[in-house]
């Protein structure tokens, strides 16, 4: 069961999430808040396992909300929903330590997948957040990000792309047929190329640079 609470500042959108929610009978709503205070305050009560937070709300914020959040509760998994289809705002909210993004025009076909994969340690992004965040890459002139990224091979590329999207080893073994061992040393290959330290950064250099495609 996956303990979620919901975070918005209307009152007939957390409804309309509740009952999409309820349908599920893997999913329970233990609460609900409407500003980002309160949510701190539930939180520590209730101890969730997903928060699904609006961005925009009166006070505090959904990503200053998150950032408390998850300085006292690390392991908490925060799935952010919005109006806002904005790179930076999007960008803002996985600095934060959002572990997805979903539009809420998407919200009711593409929800409970957000949820699934949050809460298994994954990143999920929906498929119009994925689509703007590589469309507003497309025609700029290249990065350095962009140029490390040239260096790596077509697997190195597919593991990176996996990797970024939330998939275990075993996961990214089987899709690749390749070994568990293959893919670590294409990991360890990918974090020197890239320069980064961990499946996080790399998962924020990948959209930064267009590797996650919809």
């Amino acid at each position: 069961m996956i303990r979620i609470i919901l975070v918005d500042d209307h009152t007939m959108v957390r409804e309309a999430l509740r009952l999409v929610l309820e349908q599920d009978s893997s999913m329970q709503v233990v609460a609900e808040a409407g500003d980002g205070e309160t949510a701190v305050r539930l939180v520590n009560e209730f101890a969730p396992d997903v928060v699904v937070m609006d961005v925009a709300m009166l006070g505090l914020s959904g990503i200053e909300t998150t950032r408390r959040l998850l300085a006292r509760h690390p392991k908490l998994k925060v799935l952010a929903l919005s109006t806002y289809l904005d790179r930076r705002i999007i960008q803002q909210m996985l600095d934060a330590g959002a572990n997805g993004y979903i539009i809420k025009s998407a919200a009711g076909a593409e929800l409970k997948e957000g949820i699934r994969c949050v809460a298994e340690g994954r990143r999920y992004l929906c498929s119009e957040v994925a689509r703007m965040m590589a469309d507003s890459l497309r025609g700029q002139h290249p990065s350095p990000g962009k140029v490390r990224a040239r260096a790596l091979s077509r697997r190195e590329l597919q593991v990176a792309t996996l990797l970024a999207e939330g998939r275990s080893t075993p996961e990214i073994a089987a899709k690749l047929n390749i070994s568990p061992g293959t893919v670590d040393v294409h990991r360890r290959n990918l974090m020197k190329k890239l320069e980064v330290h961990n499946v996080v950064e790399l998962t924020k250099h990948a959209i930064r640079i267009g590797l996650i495609l919809p």
